[in-house]
Protein backbone atom coordinates (compact mmCIF):
# COMPACT_ATOMS: atom_id res chain seq x y z
CA UNK A 1 0.00 0.00 0.00
CA UNK A 2 1.28 3.30 -0.69
CA UNK A 3 2.62 5.60 2.24
CA UNK A 4 0.49 8.87 2.57
CA UNK A 5 2.77 12.22 1.46
CA UNK A 6 4.03 13.80 4.44
CA UNK A 7 1.32 16.93 4.26
CA UNK A 8 -1.36 14.48 3.48
CA UNK A 9 -0.51 12.56 6.96
CA UNK A 10 -0.69 16.22 8.65
CA UNK A 11 -3.60 17.53 6.97
CA UNK A 12 -5.36 14.20 8.20
CA UNK A 13 -4.25 14.70 11.90
CA UNK A 14 -5.43 18.26 11.78
CA UNK A 15 -8.66 17.58 10.38
CA UNK A 16 -9.28 14.64 12.90
CA UNK A 17 -7.85 17.41 16.09
CA UNK A 18 -10.44 19.75 14.71
CA UNK A 19 -13.47 17.74 14.75
CA UNK A 20 -12.79 15.97 18.18
CA UNK A 21 -12.99 19.54 19.49
CA UNK A 22 -15.42 20.97 17.44
CA UNK A 23 -13.70 23.56 16.60
CA UNK A 24 -15.04 26.30 13.88
CA UNK A 25 -12.73 25.94 10.87
CA UNK A 26 -11.21 29.44 12.10
CA UNK A 27 -9.48 28.25 14.94
CA UNK A 28 -7.21 25.63 13.02
CA UNK A 29 -6.16 28.27 11.12
CA UNK A 30 -3.06 28.33 12.13
CA UNK A 31 -2.34 24.42 10.98
CA UNK A 32 -4.36 24.68 7.55
CA UNK A 33 -1.61 26.52 5.69
CA UNK A 34 -0.25 22.94 5.10
CA UNK A 35 0.66 23.05 1.39
CA UNK A 36 2.03 20.06 -0.56
CA UNK A 37 3.46 22.42 -3.41
CA UNK A 38 4.79 24.72 -1.00
CA UNK A 39 6.29 21.71 0.72
CA UNK A 40 8.25 20.35 -2.22
CA UNK A 41 9.22 23.28 -3.87
CA UNK A 42 10.97 24.98 -0.75
CA UNK A 43 11.79 21.37 1.12
CA UNK A 44 10.87 21.32 4.82
CA UNK A 45 13.05 23.34 6.25
CA UNK A 46 12.28 26.33 4.44
CA UNK A 47 9.20 25.59 4.24
CA UNK A 48 8.35 25.32 8.36
CA UNK A 49 10.41 28.33 9.11
CA UNK A 50 8.62 30.92 6.76
CA UNK A 51 5.37 28.51 8.17
CA UNK A 52 6.25 29.41 11.83
CA UNK A 53 6.16 33.43 10.40
CA UNK A 54 2.85 33.26 8.59
CA UNK A 55 1.45 31.59 11.44
CA UNK A 56 2.62 34.57 13.35
CA UNK A 57 1.54 37.12 10.86
CA UNK A 58 -2.42 35.76 10.97
CA UNK A 59 -2.18 35.01 14.57
CA UNK A 60 -1.47 39.10 14.97
CA UNK A 61 -3.29 39.89 12.50
CA UNK A 62 -6.37 38.46 13.98
CA UNK A 63 -5.63 39.83 17.58
CA UNK A 64 -5.24 43.77 15.85
CA UNK A 65 -8.96 42.81 14.48
CA UNK A 66 -9.74 41.83 17.78
CA UNK A 67 -8.64 44.17 20.15
CA UNK A 68 -7.40 47.46 18.34
CA UNK A 69 -4.37 48.11 17.04
CA UNK A 70 -2.81 50.11 20.82
CA UNK A 71 -4.26 47.20 22.43
CA UNK A 72 -2.97 43.95 21.07
CA UNK A 73 0.57 42.79 21.31
CA UNK A 74 1.97 42.62 18.12
CA UNK A 75 -0.36 43.95 15.86
CA UNK A 76 1.16 46.69 14.41
CA UNK A 77 1.21 46.91 10.67
CA UNK A 78 5.18 46.87 10.41
CA UNK A 79 5.61 43.46 12.49
CA UNK A 80 2.94 42.02 10.43
CA UNK A 81 3.99 42.82 7.24
CA UNK A 82 7.63 41.90 8.52
CA UNK A 83 6.35 38.63 9.67
CA UNK A 84 4.61 38.14 6.17
CA UNK A 85 7.69 39.26 4.54
CA UNK A 86 9.69 36.74 6.29
CA UNK A 87 7.43 33.93 5.08
CA UNK A 88 7.48 34.72 1.44
CA UNK A 89 11.17 35.79 1.27
CA UNK A 90 12.15 32.75 2.74
CA UNK A 91 9.60 30.10 0.74
CA UNK A 92 8.59 31.89 -2.20
CA UNK A 93 5.23 29.82 -2.11
CA UNK A 94 3.22 31.41 0.36
CA UNK A 95 3.11 34.80 -1.62
CA UNK A 96 0.31 32.49 -2.88
CA UNK A 97 -0.88 31.12 0.37
CA UNK A 98 -1.03 34.99 1.49
CA UNK A 99 -2.95 36.23 -1.75
CA UNK A 100 -5.91 33.45 -2.21
CA UNK A 101 -5.72 30.81 1.32
CA UNK A 102 -9.12 31.94 3.32
CA UNK A 103 -7.10 31.44 6.54
CA UNK A 104 -5.00 34.73 5.40
CA UNK A 105 -7.85 36.93 5.19
CA UNK A 106 -6.97 38.72 8.50
CA UNK A 107 -3.69 39.33 6.88
CA UNK A 108 -5.34 40.48 3.76
CA UNK A 109 -7.86 42.54 5.67
CA UNK A 110 -5.08 44.44 8.32
CA UNK A 111 -2.41 45.10 5.43
CA UNK A 112 -4.97 45.61 2.49
CA UNK A 113 -4.44 49.55 3.15
CA UNK A 114 -0.67 49.52 2.49
CA UNK A 115 1.04 48.95 -1.03
CA UNK A 116 2.83 46.69 0.76
CA UNK A 117 0.33 43.81 0.30
CA UNK A 118 0.96 44.11 -3.41
CA UNK A 119 4.61 43.22 -2.85
CA UNK A 120 4.28 40.29 -0.51
CA UNK A 121 1.56 38.66 -3.34
CA UNK A 122 3.18 39.07 -6.10
CA UNK A 123 0.93 41.47 -7.54
CA UNK A 124 3.66 44.23 -7.95
CA UNK A 125 6.94 43.12 -8.78
CA UNK A 126 8.66 45.16 -6.32
CA UNK A 127 10.66 44.24 -3.28
CA UNK A 128 13.92 46.66 -3.13
CA UNK A 129 14.90 49.91 -4.73
CA UNK A 130 17.21 48.02 -7.11
CA UNK A 131 17.27 47.24 -11.26
CA UNK A 132 14.61 44.67 -10.90
CA UNK A 133 11.97 46.57 -9.39
CA UNK A 134 8.66 46.55 -11.87
CA UNK A 135 6.11 48.87 -11.22
CA UNK A 136 3.70 47.07 -14.12
CA UNK A 137 0.15 47.06 -12.82
CA UNK A 138 0.71 50.00 -10.49
CA UNK A 139 -2.75 52.06 -11.60
CA UNK A 140 -4.98 48.84 -11.73
CA UNK A 141 -4.06 48.42 -8.01
CA UNK A 142 -5.32 51.58 -7.12
CA UNK A 143 -7.77 50.88 -9.18
CA UNK A 144 -9.19 47.66 -7.08
CA UNK A 145 -7.92 49.05 -3.67
CA UNK A 146 -7.80 51.87 -1.54
CA UNK A 147 -4.57 52.77 -0.24
CA UNK A 148 -3.19 55.13 2.26
CA UNK A 149 0.33 56.98 2.75
CA UNK A 150 0.88 58.44 6.34
CA UNK A 151 3.51 60.85 7.20
CA UNK A 152 6.16 59.71 10.29
CA UNK A 153 4.49 60.97 14.09
CA UNK A 154 5.78 63.95 15.05
CA UNK A 155 5.12 64.24 18.73
CA UNK A 156 1.96 63.13 20.84
CA UNK A 157 -0.09 63.94 17.47
CA UNK A 158 0.77 61.27 15.39
CA UNK A 159 1.39 61.75 11.38
CA UNK A 160 1.23 65.14 10.40
CA UNK A 161 -0.79 64.30 6.59
CA UNK A 162 -2.12 61.12 5.86
CA UNK A 163 -3.50 60.36 2.19
CA UNK A 164 -6.01 58.15 1.15
CA UNK A 165 -6.02 57.02 -2.53
CA UNK A 166 -9.68 55.66 -3.55
CA UNK A 167 -10.70 54.74 -7.07
CA UNK A 168 -11.52 56.56 -9.89
CA UNK A 169 -9.18 59.05 -9.24
CA UNK A 170 -10.63 60.15 -6.00
CA UNK A 171 -8.89 60.84 -2.59
CA UNK A 172 -9.14 61.77 0.58
CA UNK A 173 -6.67 64.70 2.09
CA UNK A 174 -5.92 64.56 6.22
CA UNK A 175 -3.84 67.04 7.91
CA UNK A 176 -3.56 68.40 12.06
CA UNK A 177 -4.55 71.78 11.66
CA UNK A 178 -3.92 74.57 13.96
CA UNK A 179 -6.23 76.86 15.55
CA UNK A 180 -4.48 80.16 16.51
CA UNK A 181 -7.23 81.25 18.11
CA UNK A 182 -7.79 78.68 20.42
CA UNK A 183 -4.46 77.19 20.29
CA UNK A 184 -6.10 73.59 19.52
CA UNK A 185 -4.69 70.96 16.90
CA UNK A 186 -7.34 68.53 15.43
CA UNK A 187 -7.28 66.07 12.79
CA UNK A 188 -8.92 67.92 9.26
CA UNK A 189 -10.12 66.19 5.88
CA UNK A 190 -10.66 67.31 2.78
CA UNK A 191 -11.50 65.99 -0.84
CA UNK A 192 -8.90 64.97 -2.93
CA UNK A 193 -8.02 64.48 -6.63
CA UNK A 194 -4.65 62.41 -7.84
CA UNK A 195 -3.39 61.61 -11.44
CA UNK A 196 -0.60 58.95 -12.32
CA UNK A 197 2.00 59.43 -14.51
CA UNK A 198 4.57 57.34 -15.97
CA UNK A 199 7.17 57.06 -18.65
CA UNK A 200 7.55 53.25 -19.20
CA UNK A 201 5.64 50.13 -17.61
CA UNK A 202 8.46 49.19 -15.46
CA UNK A 203 9.45 52.59 -14.37
CA UNK A 204 8.75 54.79 -11.06
CA UNK A 205 5.22 56.35 -10.97
CA UNK A 206 4.84 60.13 -10.31
CA UNK A 207 1.47 60.97 -8.65
CA UNK A 208 0.09 64.46 -8.39
CA UNK A 209 -2.21 65.18 -5.42
CA UNK A 210 -5.03 68.26 -5.45
CA UNK A 211 -6.51 69.29 -2.75
CA UNK A 212 -8.41 72.77 -1.48
CA UNK A 213 -6.79 74.41 -4.48
CA UNK A 214 -3.57 73.04 -3.53
CA UNK A 215 -0.85 70.78 -5.84
CA UNK A 216 1.43 68.17 -4.02
CA UNK A 217 3.41 66.02 -6.58
CA UNK A 218 5.28 62.93 -5.34
CA UNK A 219 7.77 59.94 -6.73
CA UNK A 220 6.21 56.81 -5.55
CA UNK A 221 9.42 54.40 -4.40
CA UNK A 222 10.67 51.92 -2.40
CA UNK A 223 13.18 51.60 0.67
CA UNK A 224 14.05 48.33 1.58
CA UNK A 225 13.43 47.11 5.45
CA UNK A 226 15.96 46.94 8.29
CA UNK A 227 17.16 43.82 7.44
CA UNK A 228 17.02 42.14 3.98
CA UNK A 229 14.18 39.60 4.82
CA UNK A 230 11.97 42.53 6.38
CA UNK A 231 9.12 44.03 4.34
CA UNK A 232 9.38 46.66 1.03
CA UNK A 233 8.44 50.03 2.57
CA UNK A 234 6.84 52.21 -0.10
CA UNK A 235 7.05 55.86 -0.03
CA UNK A 236 5.86 59.38 -1.53
CA UNK A 237 8.33 61.44 -1.74
CA UNK A 238 7.67 64.74 -2.58
CA UNK A 239 8.89 66.98 -5.71
CA UNK A 240 8.67 70.18 -7.37
CA UNK A 241 8.73 74.27 -5.81
CA UNK A 242 7.20 73.66 -2.93
CA UNK A 243 8.72 69.98 -2.10
CA UNK A 244 11.12 71.41 0.84
CA UNK A 245 7.96 72.43 2.42
CA UNK A 246 5.53 68.91 2.31
CA UNK A 247 6.04 65.46 4.28
CA UNK A 248 7.79 62.18 3.33
CA UNK A 249 4.87 59.56 3.56
CA UNK A 250 5.23 55.85 4.30
CA UNK A 251 3.12 52.71 3.12
CA UNK A 252 3.97 51.55 7.21
CA UNK A 253 4.57 53.85 9.79
CA UNK A 254 4.99 53.42 13.97
CA UNK A 255 1.43 53.42 15.14
CA UNK A 256 -0.06 54.08 18.62
CA UNK A 257 3.26 56.69 19.12
CA UNK A 258 3.00 59.55 21.66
Amino acid sequence: MMKPSLVASLVLGLSLIACTADSAPDAASEEVAEDEAALTSCGSAKYNEALAHYKNAVAWSKDRLAKGVCESENGFLWSIADEASEAVMTCSAFRETIKTSIWAEPVRKVLGPTLTLSSLTGELLVIKDSSFQNWTGTEQILQRRALSFWARAEGAYGPGVRIDFRTNGQATWGEHRYNALTGDITWGTEPATYTITKTTDRAKRTITVKHAGKTNTYVLGVESGATYNAAPLFTLTPIGTNATSQKKLYSLVSECDA
